[in-house]
């Protein structure tokens, strides 16, 4: 293969992995408005169901395509994905019983930026000014979707939920960089790791909590939904993303996921139009487009 035809490869593989990227932003800005539709479901129990049905419709999926034995592979990126997401999930549905959702919800999505600033610090190969102001860009953005009254930024009662929430930002920065490192693992091995989660979120939601099944059929889709799209496909879409594309730009980009969520909100008449969506559309939108503009060079 020529050197011409290798770069070609390469910068086709970042495009795919970009694109994979912003699928994952796409599908997680679904969540919102689809587990809304859930109010009494438990978290645990929704993530038992969502990553079992993931784990389930992609072992069947694997097995008829003849790639089963992807999911078997060596501790270290297995452990790496379980936890990264594992423990997002628990810091963040933990955090929302101590501390206002938006606010926790806020400090969660400074792993954008944590992000940025890490490849940054790492690598100054992936990295340009303008994925840092993007980022920055977004997290602004991201305030002015906050509610202004839900309560003062600190207090002894709901610390421990803010502690949670920047747990959040740091478990997902560092799965998302360490998980570059296993580029030779293929992504098939999801499938297996949505399997663990969901079994032992099961554990726990049998420990902590009381079992709510769907009484309509559009729960039941929506839980299909959820199961194939926001935990599912997203998170092995994340996995090549990790993997493949420019990880400073990822982080810029990601904070369009919260400027989405809150758009389907508004679409579904479950939130309210205000100026603040606007000002966050400018800056989240403006934080991208900045964000973008060291690949038109």
């Amino acid at each position: 293969m020529s050197t011409v035809q290798q770069v070609s490869n390469g910068k086709s593989k970042v495009l795919v992995a970009t694109a994979s990227g912003l699928l994952t932003i796409l599908l997680w800005s679904s969540l919102a408005v689809t587990t809304t539709s859930l109010p009494n479901m438990p978290r645990f129990q929704l993530l038992w169901f969502g990553f079992g049905e993931a784990f389930i419709i992609g072992s069947i999926i694997l097995t008829l395509t003849g790639r089963v034995r992807e999911m078997a592979q060596p501790f270290a990126p297995w452990f790496t994905a379980f936890c990264g997401i594992f423990f997002f999930h628990l810091f963040y549905f933990v955090g929302l019983d101590f501390a206002p959702p938006a606010k926790v919800t806020l400090l969660s999505y400074l792993w954008p930026t944590m992000l940025v600033v890490c490849i940054a610090l790492l690598s100054k190969k992936q990295f340009h000014i303008a994925y840092l102001l993007g980022a920055l860009m977004g997290l602004i953005g991201t305030i002015f979707l906050m509610p202004a009254d839900q309560g003062s930024v600190l207090t002894s009662g709901n610390l421990f939920g803010y502690l949670l929430g920047v747990l959040c930002a740091i478990v997902w920065t560092i799965y998302s960089i360490v998980n570059r490192k296993y580029i030779s693992v293929p992504t098939g091995m999801m499938i297996g790791v949505c399997g663990g989660i969901s079994l032992v979120s099961m554990m726990i939601h049998f420990a902590f909590e009381l079992t709510v099944m769907p009484n309509s059929w559009q729960e039941m889709l929506i839980i299909l939904y959820v199961g194939c799209g926001p935990m599912g496909i997203a998170f092995l879409a994340w996995d090549y993303a990790t993997k493949n594309a420019n990880l400073s730009l990822m982080g810029s980009l990601s904070y369009l996921a919260p400027l989405l969520s809150t758009l389907w909100l508004v679409i579904a008449g479950r939130a309210p139009a205000t100026m603040g969506l606007l000002i966050a559309v400018i800056l989240i939108v403006g934080g991208a487009v900045v964000a973008t503009y060291p690949l038109k060079k």
